[in-house]
């Protein structure tokens, strides 16, 4: 059995489309006529209106594939530019909620912020209801920088439905882009607690807390740790990552007033001293093994905190553990950047060591 025809649907200047006749209206019924005439011969269905000097069409053949099932189709398969010209036709001919909310986001997503607004406006007109068109709008409000205008259509969607963690998550967002974290912050953790599996929310609860500052940064540090450690191989889990090792660097380097870790010297001479008599294949085990570690956070300012290792025996501390990773990573590869902040002190050894 063959396959359903997709269907035509377009819009097209009424200008664009050649005729004889002596005014607009009666151009307008013969392109109509035209048209239609043209589809009835290959067996199609056709709906064909003029509105505002534009032709636009809708046509699905015998067997064919519905129009909307066809559009909508073509968005969840990521092919938002070829839906587009479809949906633009449909919206300006029936009036559907879920077209008027497919335009406006497929506009938002390809860069036209400012025209998304229309038809996500539509869309709660026809259906006030209908959710997702509410935060879709919310976004792009957000997008222009209208964040008063953003926060009170997500705040009236959120009494509606306060559970919603999409509603606030980008409530959330909202009001912290508008630079109000605090007021942020309950919205977060609503929206964290109600999809703990979502990194985008859990991102922002760690940001916001960030920014809040005070107490609140040892919080955002865990949350950043345990997007690193529940979402791994994603944009996510290299964000809280960068992170991490940033707010090791500015500790690393607030511990001390003259700007050398002389004790992370002492641990890397040590280190050197330690590998130059093991294999090579148990110093990458070592370095893989610290990694893991430094990726759910290293005390480096605490010398009362130890760590233990599978693959070397003894206590360390965060800044030993750091120094022997970077000192490891070097004999692999000299000029890697291994994002422990400790060149200098490295730099030290080896002109020590030479």
């Amino acid at each position: 059995m063959p396959s359903p025809q997709a269907p035509e649907i377009y819009q097209k200047a009424l200008a664009d489309f050649p005729g004889n006749a002596v005014s607009q209206d009666a151009h307008a019924q013969e392109v109509i006529t035209t048209i239609s005439l043209g589809y009835a011969v290959k067996g199609w269905t056709a709906a064909v209106t003029v509105v505002d000097g534009m032709v636009r069409v809708i046509a699905v053949p015998e067997a064919g594939i519905a129009p909307k099932e066809y559009l909508l189709g073509l968005l969840h398969a990521g092919f938002i530019e070829d839906a587009l010209p479809g949906l633009e036709a449909m919206y300006g001919m029936v009036d559907d909620a879920d077209i008027a909310y497919n335009f406006g986001v497929a506009l938002s997503e390809l860069g036209r912020v400012e025209d998304s607004l229309a038809p996500l406006k539509r869309c709660l007109h026809l259906d006030p209801e209908y959710t997702n068109a509410a935060i879709a709008l919310g976004v792009s409000l957000s997008k222009l920088g209208r964040f008063d205008e953003a926060e009170t259509c997500l705040r009236s969607a959120a009494k509606t439905q306060p559970g919603n963690p999409l509603i606030n998550q980008n409530l959330a967002a909202t009001i912290a882009r508008s630079g109000k974290p605090a007021e942020a912050l309950p919205f977060y953790r609503q929206a964290v607690s109600s999809a703990p599996d979502n990194p985008a929310a859990l991102m922002g609860l760690a940001q916001c807390l960030d920014e809040i500052g005070g107490d609140h940064r040892k919080e955002a540090h865990g949350v950043y740790r345990q997007v690193a450690k529940q979402f791994p191989d994603t944009d996510f889990a290299e964000k809280a990552k960068a992170f991490l090792n940033q707010k090791a660097r500015d500790d690393l380097r607030g511990a001390v007033s003259d700007g050398i870790r002389f004790d992370a010297v002492e641990y890397m001479t040590l280190a050197m001293q330690q590998f130059s008599t093991q294999p090579q294949d148990l110093i990458g085990q070592i370095v893989l093994e610290i990694a893991h570690l430094g990726e759910q956070g290293l005390a480096v300012n605490d010398p009362t905190r130890r760590y233990r290792l599978k693959t070397l025996e003894g206590e360390f501390t965060g800044l030993q553990l750091l120094s022997y990773m970077h000192v490891g990573m070097k004999m692999f590869n000299a000029g890697v950047n291994t994002g422990s902040g400790l060149d200098r002190e490295y730099a030290i050894v080896k002109g020590m060591t030479t």
